[in-house]
């Protein structure tokens, strides 16, 4: 197991097999009393079990709760659910949730934690690969609103993200492509030596710890950028490559139709297109993206 960027305020673990080290971890940052799993049933049915019995044998008494999938399910109507959930359990402040899932799950859960109780501590054990690469770093919760994608939301650093690599085996291809979307969006944005490690091989191609390996360097630069700008005020913009095109064509085909990557590359390839029109770049580049 190594670990990136760390502070009081959030730890990033990486490993292969290391979800059983979860209560373990928590217990290390100091968090206590009851532990509260907010899931999707695809993802209970797979990786449920585990995370209970990592937390139970830590002493956190778990409960789990799992929402419907997809984009539609990161509403204020869901959140307002899992409000219920909670005060239904007696959920207290010193008592923690823990997203288990993809970017959804991880909003989600997220804007929950951060919301109920004016905020709770939360960790993250992201499921795939965008949200190991990506989303469970930086501590940006949301949901969405009829007008628009994450409308509504908070920044509320996971006290813990554990990212497991094993979680990953048997996510759909369709998953992974559109997830090696973030990859290709920070090697082409930070580090040229990885954006020609990724030309020259296909993630498919790619084992476990060579696999491990790219998603650490990516969350890395990540983490340097959301140190240095954690509420999206400065340099952090850079990090939404491909968002502003991909989030409209999310909003206007109808939530679902693309997944999350797919609609980033397409707002990647365009916003480079642009670049290119005006200047900015070569054609060349544009067609190695």
């Amino acid at each position: 197991m190594t670990e990136a960027s760390r502070s009081a305020q959030a730890e990033v673990v990486f490993g292969d097999g290391i979800l059983s080290a979860l209560g373990t971890r928590m217990k290390e940052l100091g968090l206590t009393g009851r532990a509260f799993v907010i899931t999707h049933p695809e993802i209970a049915a797979l990786h449920a079990g585990p995370t209970l019995e990592a937390l139970d044998a830590a002493g956190y008494q778990p409960e789990v709760v799992a929402v419907a999938s997809g984009e539609a399910a990161k509403s204020l109507e869901t959140a307002a659910e899992l409000y219920a959930w909670l005060a239904d359990r007696r959920a207290e402040r010193r008592d923690a949730i823990v997203a288990l899932g993809g970017g959804v799950i991880g909003d989600l859960a997220g804007f929950v934690a951060a919301t109920y109780l004016r905020g709770m501590a939360w960790a993250q054990v992201p499921t795939t690969v965008v949200s190991q690469v990506d989303s469970s770093v930086g501590g940006k919760t949301a949901v969405n609103l009829p007008q628009g994608k994450n409308l509504v939301g908070a920044f509320h650093q996971a006290r813990l993200t554990l990212i497991d690599v094993a979680l990953l085996d048997g996510l759909p291809v369709r998953e992974r492509d559109s997830g090696w979307a973030e990859v290709i969006k920070t090697a082409f944005i930070f580090d040229p030596p990885l954006f020609e490690e990724l030309e020259r091989t296909p993630q498919a191609q790619l084992d476990r710890g060579a696999l491990l390996d790219v998603i650490t360097r990516c969350v890395n630069w990540k983490m340097k950028v959301v140190e240095e700008d954690p509420t999206e005020k400065g340099i952090r913009i850079v990090l939404n490559f491909g968002h502003t095109i991909g989030h409209a064509l999310e909003a206007v085909a109808g939530y679902g139709r693309y997944l999350h990557g797919e609609a980033v590359s397409i707002g990647m390839v365009a916003a480079a297109e642009i670049s290119r029109r005006r200047g900015l770049i070569d054609q060349d580049l544009v067609e190695r993206l």
